[in-house]
């Protein structure tokens, strides 16, 4: 690509004309003769026919830039000597448009939030205006493609590369999206890598790029059941419903067993609620029998020093434990789980 070519004179031209000047995010070009035709198309890597009018989006302009290696304010600058500059009723009026039509191409502009963030992206966004069209359209694409049904699970890196790290302009602006229609990154499907916290299941250590190949399973708290054989698939989430954890439960059937104690009801509570599974061997006569059997055998229970929050599958286990005031974990009921 070479921006000085004479044939692309005209074009940023109007490209900085329509930056610079206030309320629109693009602007008409006139291709009049195959060289024009053939400069124009290497910069926008497609062909293009001549003669002929383009209409050509500051967005969509400054990511065919990117791709060169370049942005639309740094070739503006080299082109003409000059940076872009703009008086802020004009960048007012123009950030305005440029965030309506990233929107708009993205099917977004009448989302309940739209206007409420475009008003604090151009307030409050810290971006500057020649650099807006592009993380305005970045962030569009990104959020046209969150959903929370059906969820597309994903990392910040795979929508957007290192853009989406905390503190870069664009992750503040989705973010804000975000917030403004009532979720956030992990709601919407996004993780923070694809590696960190695997889920360990019958299948191994499982990240988000791998598949949890069995459609009904078992979810518990001990690796020790695993290690045991206690009957599978199993997954083992001893540090909770973490967000891998939701991605590989996503879509099976799911049966839960933890500790009977108040984290162990907490997690069952969860689980249940994001998969819409059922307890395994969880109910308040389950827990009364665990507890006589291992007293039975001379085992000392640790002491239930805080009163577990109701349980939704049972609504009597959280008053039965607090009332026997024991606690049972899975190492404890390995033999009758087996």
């Amino acid at each position: 690509m070479n921006p000085d070519a004479p044939e692309l004179a005209e074009f940023w031209r109007l490209a900085r004309e329509t930056v610079e000047g206030g309320g629109r995010s693009a602007f008409s070009f006139r291709v009049e003769d195959e060289r024009t035709a053939l400069a124009l198309g290497e910069l926008l890597r497609k062909p293009i026919a001549h003669p002929a009018r383009r209409q050509i989006s500051l967005a969509r302009l400054d990511e065919h830039l990117r791709a060169h290696g370049s942005t639309l304010p740094e070739v503006l600058e080299s082109v003409h000597g000059k940076p872009v500059g703009m008086a802020t009723t004009q960048e007012a009026s123009t950030a305005d448009a440029v965030l309506r039509f990233a929107l708009r191409e993205h099917g977004l502009l009448q989302s309940p939030w739209a206007a409420e963030w475009i008003e604090h992206v151009r307030r409050y966004g810290k971006i500057p205006q020649p650099a807006l069209p592009m993380i305005a359209n970045q962030a569009a694409a990104v959020l046209a493609r969150l959903s929370p049904r059906p969820r597309r699970w994903t990392t910040r890196f795979a929508l957007a590369g290192n853009d989406l790290d905390d503190g870069r302009p664009l992750a503040r602006v989705v973010q804000k999206a975000l917030q403004l229609a009532g979720t956030d990154w992990e709601r919407s499907g996004v993780l923070p890598d694809a590696y960190g916290n695997p889920v360990l299941t019958s299948q191994g250590y499982l990240t988000l790029n791998d598949t949890l190949e069995a459609r009904e399973v078992t979810v518990v708290r001990s690796p020790r059941l695993l290690e045991s054989g206690v009957p599978g698939p199993l997954v083992v989430l001893p540090n909770g419903l973490t967000p891998q954890a939701k991605h590989h439960l996503d879509g099976k059937t799911v049966r839960c067993h933890q500790d009977f104690t108040p984290e162990g009801l907490r997690v069952t509570n969860e689980v249940l609620a994001w998969t819409g599974g059922s307890a395994w061997r969880m109910s308040a006569a389950d827990y009364r029998e665990a507890v006589a059997t291992l007293i039975a055998r001379g085992v000392e229970l640790p002491t239930l020093n805080t009163r577990p929050d109701t349980a939704s599958w049972d609504p009597d286990l959280a008053d039965t434990m607090a009332t026997t005031g024991l606690v049972v974990t899975e190492e404890h009921l390995l033999p009758s789980l087996l």
